[in-house]
């Protein structure tokens, strides 16, 4: 039996791996601060009772909730290690994908992306500057599913009505 040389943990390397782990995204991505390039945007019937299932059943924690005028939650962001889910309710008109489920895409340019798009076949909306301080656009790929195109423009507080 050959015996392994074990090589000594330098001290300080978690906690290096951990910083860049947190490193800001480059101005030119388009990404908004602690987002990833790809959230899952999910319309739910109940955004207050998916908050507590994702807790209870995946181990989900909280990340930025906003209520609504009935003190419900009309948004939230869960999060697991670097994964982000947003919930919206279903049907949200002020959403960025009127109230349906879509993919949320972090791009550098949102205009670009959609003329991109619009020539591979995809159907697209117009781009627009949102409340929350992203330029959103949808795009419909060829076998239905929403992408929601974004790209990080300015941080707005987060403010409950």
């Amino acid at each position: 039996m050959i015996a392994r040389r074990r090589t000594p943990r330098r001290r300080g390397a978690a906690k290096q791996k951990d910083t860049a782990r947190v490193k800001p995204p480059r101005a030119d991505s388009g990404l908004a601060p602690q987002m990833q390039a790809v959230n899952t945007y999910l319309a739910v019937a109940n955004v207050n009772a998916s908050i507590e299932f994702l807790e209870r059943a995946f181990g989900f924690s909280r990340g930025v909730v906003l209520a609504g005028a009935d003190g419900q939650p009309r948004y939230a962001e869960m999060r697991h290690g670097d994964s982000v889910v947003m919930l919206i309710p279903k049907g949200d008109a002020t959403a960025a994908t009127g109230g349906e489920a879509g993919l949320y895409t972090y791009v550098g340019d949102v205009d670009k992306a959609l003329t991109k798009a619009r020539a591979a076949g995809a159907g697209v909306s117009e781009a627009e500057d949102r409340p929350w301080g992203d330029r959103v656009a949808t795009v419909t790929d060829p076998d239905g599913y929403r992408w929601v195109l974004a790209t990080f423009k300015k941080l707005v507080p987060f403010s409950n009505p």
